[in-house]
This record gives C-alpha cells, sequence and structure tokens, in this order.
C-alpha cells in the first residue's frame, strides 16, 4: 500500500513539475515577459553644453505594438524613426539606418517600469537602461527640428507707398 501511495506522489509531482508537458521554444517569450506600452527614455540636457544627449523609444501597445517610435540625441535630437518591430524569445527589436549602415536595436524589459536598449552604435555593443516617463522629450524636439527647418519663410508684405507731395498747382501768372 506504501509503494503505491509513493508512486501516487512522484507520478503527480512530475505533472505538477511540467515534466509531462511539452515546451515549444517559440512560445517562451509570452508569458515570461512583458513590456508595457509607454513612453521609455533616458534623454537630457548635458550640463557642459546644453545639447540633449541619450535615447527614447515609444512603444503605444508595449511589446506588442507593430512599430516603434525611435530617436536617438546626440548634442541635438534628429532623425526620429518609426520602424516596424520583429519579435523574438529575448524581447522584440527593429532597424535604423545610422551613419550608412542598417543598425539593429534589440528591446528587452527591463522591470515593470524600464526597458533595456541595445545596439552596436560602431563602438561595439552597448546597452542603456531606458526607465519609463510622463512624455516625449526627445522625439518631440526632434519633431520640433523637423517643424522649424520645413516651415515656409514668410516675408513681410512690402511697406505701403508713402504719401507723395500733390503735384505743384499752376501759377496764376501768365
Amino acid at each position: 500500500m506504501r509503494a503505491i501511495a509513493s508512486g501516487v506522489l512522484g507520478v503527480t509531482l512530475l505533472f505538477a513539475a511540467g515534466c509531462g508537458e511539452k515546451s515549444d521554444p517559440a512560445e517562451t517569450g509570452k508569458g515570461g515577459w512583458r513590456i508595457p506600452a509607454g513612453v521609455y527614455g533616458n534623454v537630457a540636457p548635458d550640463a557642459a553644453n546644453g545639447g540633449l544627449h541619450g535615447m527614447e523609444v515609444v512603444l503605444d501597445r508595449g511589446d506588442e505594438s507593430a512599430s516603434a517610435d525611435f530617436v536617438r540625441c546626440e548634442g541635438k535630437c534628429e532623425a526620429a524613426a518609426k520602424r516596424p518591430l520583429r519579435r523574438g524569445l529575448n524581447g522584440v527589436s527593429f532597424a535604423i539606418d545610422h551613419d550608412g549602415r542598417t543598425i539593429d536595436v534589440l528591446v528587452g524589459p527591463a522591470g515593470p517600469d524600464a526597458m533595456e536598449v541595445s545596439a552596436d552604435w560602431g563602438k561595439g555593443l552597448e546597452s542603456h537602461r531606458l526607465p519609463k516617463i510622463a512624455r516625449e522629450v526627445g522625439l518631440a524636439a526632434a519633431r520640433q527640428a523637423v517643424d522649424d527647418a520645413a516651415a515656409p519663410v514668410v516675408l513681410a508684405p512690402p511697406a505701403p507707398p508713402m504719401p507723395s507731395s500733390p503735384p505743384p498747382l499752376p501759377s496764376p501768372m501768365p
């Protein structure tokens, strides 16, 4: 009787531990990690020259987003990009053009209120932790720079002609 009870307990523990199920690696990320929707960034002014430095990523539906808005600021924020996301086991990624080459940017979770962005910007792999922030900073600056550059030059209207003196009156003397 004792042997049967031990056997039943052993089988129960095996199934409880998941040994009875087959595991699909493609399903691993679905329940194991999440990136909540929001704005993530570390863009801040440089104390020395006041320029903006850092990165910013917006995922409107978190890791389930179709695309990411991204900007990297190096003195100023330029070339904001909206790029389609690719999904993998360790996070999501997107590709951008930087200095004439394509760079893969890997985005993964870094806790409930942050993400980690990893890429090789030409000096080796760099990883940066981007906390969730309340509003866009770098992307707003990049969009403003584009709007300023695209704004038409408005010339002041021509000044109205100055009143001229009336023509001289004819002389009463013949």
